[in-house]
């Protein structure tokens, strides 16, 4: 047997039905609501499902003659290059790979973001990232840093566009101060605010690579779409690229969390003038969902370094549009202690230097 209970929108509390004002009452702040008013914020709370139209469109033939494809046979990754590529290594875990097939099956992109960072370029911003970081551990500090592998990739992207359609309501109060002789009375005024809107989103990017952390491609981020061109085997020329291996649907939650919170975040910031607000119900839905798959350049970078338990790789990537920089290299828990240690310290010395000072003026008396 399973019991129904309704909280009450202001403070929680289960409400329960009056026969005699035929409404729901809160016998913990009072307050009561009409039963369709207490329906309609429940059906609203639901989340609705957000919808797109995957992409379907596939190589073609003459395309396909033009682009190699191999396996990686240590970690899987499925890549592609032109066709006069005969010898590569794998971008994810560096091993070295001969091109004997062609590409077959897989979801074609539709739109490539070229390098503009040259070799050079990401070089430099590889030996720039260590300078002035004190709390990097001392094996990044004290030894030469050097590439053990340097590699030119496109990595595949989903590219989600959907209009949203919201409505949410909010709770929000406004508090209200006043002296009364020796008291202090403050009264707290609840007010269920809404909000409903339309919110168009265009190229909402999310990673397809399983090999590649989504830590660090969302780091990279973001593009600029607008230097896109079309697909084409000859854009390969010189790089490699990564097929998806995750489709568009499984990419589908990433893209409804984004949307999501974009849309809320829109709306709240349109109710303004309260102490607190917070989120009673949301409904949002999508229409016109469409997913255009794109290939965007990243150079990835790793260094190996001697530890005590061994041998270490760290991955260092970079935008290969933009130069932004990104890596997996860890703080050192010590040295950061250590620093906070000594603002702390320093704060406390300059607060009682104060207290001194105001003591020896007689201001404290």
């Amino acid at each position: 047997m399973s019991v129904v209970t309704y909280p009450c929108p202001c403070c929680g509390a289960p409400l329960q039905y009056s026969g005699l004002t035929h409404k729901l009452q809160c016998a913990s702040c009072g307050n009561a609501y009409d039963v369709e008013a207490v329906q309609t914020l429940e059906n609203g709370a639901a989340q609705q499902q957000i919808e797109f139209e995957a992409p379907q469109q596939q190589f073609t033939a003459e395309e396909a003659a033009h682009i190699a494809a191999y396996t990686c046979q240590s970690c899987g990754a499925e890549l592609m290059t032109e066709e006069t590529t005969t010898a590569t290594v794998c971008p994810y875990c560096g091993s070295a790979a001969v091109l004997t097939g062609q590409i077959a099956g897989g979801v074609k992109p539709e739109l490539v973001v070229p390098f503009r960072v040259s070799r050079e370029e990401a070089v430099q911003a590889f030996e720039n990232y260590f300078h002035g970081k004190r709390l990097l551990p001392n094996i990044f500090l004290n030894t030469v840093n050097r590439i053990a592998e340097m590699r030119r990739l496109y990595v595949p992207y989903w590219l989600f566009d959907c209009r949203a359609e919201a409505d949410m309501v909010f709770n929000a109060e406004r508090v209200h101060v006043r002296r009364q002789g020796d008291w202090e009375v403050i009264r707290t005024d609840h007010y269920a605010a809404r909000r409903a809107g339309t919110l168009d989103f265009e190229s909402i990017p999310v990673d397809g690579s399983e090999k590649l952390d989504n830590r660090i491609t969302e780091s990279l981020e973001p593009y600029d779409l607008s230097a896109a061109v079309p697909f084409s085997p000859q854009v390969l020329a010189g790089a490699m690229a990564d097929r998806a291996d995750v489709d568009a649907e499984a990419c589908t939650g990433r893209a409804a969390e984004r949307v999501e919170a974009s849309t809320e975040s829109a709306l709240r910031a349109t109710v303004t003038g309260y102490s607190s607000v917070s989120v009673r119900s949301r409904s949002i839905r999508t229409r016109r969902g469409k997913v255009t798959p794109a290939l965007m350049p990243v150079w990835l970078i790793t260094t190996e370094k001697e530890e005590t338990e061994g041998k270490r790789i760290y991955t260092f990537a970079i935008n290969g549009q933009t130069g932004r920089l990104t890596c997996d290299v860890p703080y050192d828990k010590k040295k950061a202690a250590l620093w906070f240690a000594g603002i702390f310290a320093a704060a406390f010395a300059a607060c009682w230097g104060l207290v001194l000072l105001l003591a020896g003026s007689g201001v404290l008396g």
